[in-house]
């Protein structure tokens, strides 16, 4: 019987594998910068999407139940949703789920408390409905460049009442996306 010859294995070889390994770390390397830049700016984003629930809430709980609801924020930690006649906490949030590397700048400076009435207004200290506009910028505490800002605005002065939104100060006024001066 004649002898049938074997095919030779197919595979790759040690050479190809290294090659391939090389090319894929190298590539690794050029989007290493990107991606935490990326990752950077979700963390502002995610914050900022927190902090402007959380004001979204403590409003419409005010008005919900008729009572003052204050958002109390803390820019290390998170922010909480009191109620202001018993100090309950209805809702809290920490930034440790999904935004640990981000620093709040308050404006004014220091603000981190804002209390509603049962018709959803802004007041002050003295239970008047606030005149000003507060505003907390959301940037990321790594030091990492190109990292978009983000800034929550609660403003008293829109025409409905009190806006409430987020908003980039790299931008012009006059972009839908950008803050009011």
């Amino acid at each position: 019987m004649p002898r049938v010859p074997h095919p030779r294995c197919a595979g790759i070889s040690l050479v190809e594998l290294m090659v391939t390994v090389a090319l894929g770390v190298i590539l690794a390397l050029f989007a290493l910068p990107q991606y935490t830049t990326w990752l950077a700016s979700q963390q502002v984003r995610s914050a900022t999407e927190s902090v402007l629930n959380g004001i979204r809430v403590a409003q419409g709980e005010a008005v919900k139940r008729n009572a003052s609801v204050r958002f109390v924020l803390d820019p290390a930690d998170g922010w909480e949703v009191q109620l202001v006649s018993d100090d309950s906490v209805l809702r809290a949030a920490t930034f440790r789920e999904g935004s640990p590397k981000v620093a709040l700048t308050a404006t004014p400076v220091g603000t981190t408390t804002v209390v509603f009435d049962g018709l959803g207004r802004v007041l002050d200290a003295a239970q008047n409905p606030l005149a000003d506009r507060i505003t907390w910028d959301v940037d990321t505490s790594t030091g990492i460049s190109g990292v978009r800002t983000l800034r929550v605005v609660v403003d008293t002065a829109a025409a409905t009442g009190v806006g409430i939104r987020s908003c980039d100060p790299n931008l012009a006024t006059t972009d839908p996306r950008g803050c009011p001066t």
